[in-house]
């Protein structure tokens, strides 16, 4: 069970909370929630232990210390820098990783190791001073001269021992941070695919099965039934087997190429009855492609768009041809159309951009769509590189 906030806890919890709140304000987000975490920790019951450790490895450096031979003032600083001073840099650390790595702390490195010997000779003097009971210059000058051999040395392998420790912990922190985020990202990309893959079955299905399309398509029906037209049986049974075929396979994740191009081929008959001869077809399925697996509707899309934005326009209208070739490296579709061509400044529309991207979310994401203009008409290939 989470801790109650600060602000609600005792005086001395309140107390903190006050002064930590202008703090809190200036971080982001992310790191103002864990750092109020390890303060409702650190001051919560539970937290007790952390400062009794933190306390005892205190007193415990500062006896060991002095009991080799250093002034108890000089043991107590040391012990204090060690156990306070150098877990507040680690936390920094890894709570802003980014101000302890690259140029930042480049730019910080004279200036630390700067601090880092005037602390060493700050600590020299007052344990000078504290040894002798007074400050003698000359003596001290004499006892730094001499010295400097070993505190210079000392102080600099210190801080550069701190500086890389607090540097991996900053360095941890961020590849921690960096694989939560991708992590994240490959979360939030595989809803987006999910909720992209849902639309877009109901948008080819509004795409290839539109109200004008069935609406069209029923009035010449009826027209026919009303003048005994022979056509009309063969018309019904058709767009019977479109409508159920093509809904059925909008709602897989696959289908195969062979089941695809039935309903191709259903399609085309309607389409080509509502045309007449301005729509000629050729429909090839190579045997050998046809359990090649892919996402439903693509090549359906493509039909619909030769004819759309192909025969439609042009006046004496125009031929859909669709072949397949497949081979151990994939599959490659083709829609080939000789109608208007494309306009110029054309770009994607739904149907196409609803391909493009289910392909990149089917397989390895490896798929393509290519368009290219024709001297009469245009051209689409589809490719399917075989699943490893």
């Amino acid at each position: 069970m989470n801790a109650p906030p600060l602000s609600e806890g005792n005086r001395l919890q309140r107390a903190y909370a006050r002064w930590a709140a202008p703090h809190y304000a200036r971080m982001e987000p992310a790191v103002r929630e864990q750092a109020e975490l390890m303060d409702r920790f650190l001051y919560s019951r539970r937290g007790l232990g952390v400062w009794l450790g933190l306390l005892g490895s205190v007193v415990g450096t500062t006896a060991g210390l002095r009991f080799a031979g250093m002034p108890t003032s000089a043991a107590l600083l040391i012990a204090l820098f060690l156990w306070i001073g150098l877990p507040i840099s680690l936390l920094g650390a890894w709570l802003v990783p980014g101000k302890f790595t690259g140029p930042t702390l480049r730019r910080k490195l004279p200036g630390f190791f700067l601090l880092a010997l005037l602390g060493g000779l700050a600590g020299f003097i007052v344990g000078h001073v504290i040894k002798h009971g007074s400050l003698d210059l000359e003596r001290l000058l004499d006892a730094l001269w001499r010295g400097t051999t070993v505190l210079v040395p000392a102080v600099l392998a210190g801080a550069a021992a701190v500086l890389f420790l607090t540097w991996g912990v900053a360095q941890t922190r961020r590849q921690i941070l960096e694989r939560e985020v991708e992590r994240e990202r490959l979360a939030r990309e595989r809803d987006t695919a999910a909720r992209h893959a849902a639309e877009a079955r109901l948008k080819l299905l509004q795409a290839q099965i539109q109200p004008h399309f069935i609406f069209n398509t029923l009035a010449a029906l009826q027209h026919w039934v009303d003048v005994g037209d022979a056509r009309a049986p063969a018309l019904l049974r058709t767009l019977t087997a479109f409508l159920r075929g093509s809904t059925e396979l909008l709602g897989r994740d696959t289908v195969t190429l062979g089941a695809e191009g039935e309903a191709v081929t259903q399609y085309l008959q309607i389409m080509q009855a509502r045309l007449g001869d301005r729509l000629r077809s050729e429909v090839h399925i190579d045997p050998a492609c046809a359990d090649r697996r892919l996402p439903p509707g693509l090549l359906l899309t493509l039909v619909e768009n030769a004819i759309e934005h192909g025969i439609a326009p042009a006046l004496d209208g125009g031929t859909v041809q669709v072949q397949t070739r497949c081979d151990e490296q994939g599959t490659t579709i083709t829609v080939r159309d000789d109608g208007a061509g494309l306009a110029p400044g054309w770009q994607d529309g739904t149907g196409l951009a609803n391909c493009r991207e289910r392909l990149r979310h089917h397989g390895d994401g490896r798929g393509t769509l290519a368009l290219r203009a024709l001297d009469r008409g245009t051209e689409a290939v589809l490719t399917l590189p075989e699943a490893t």
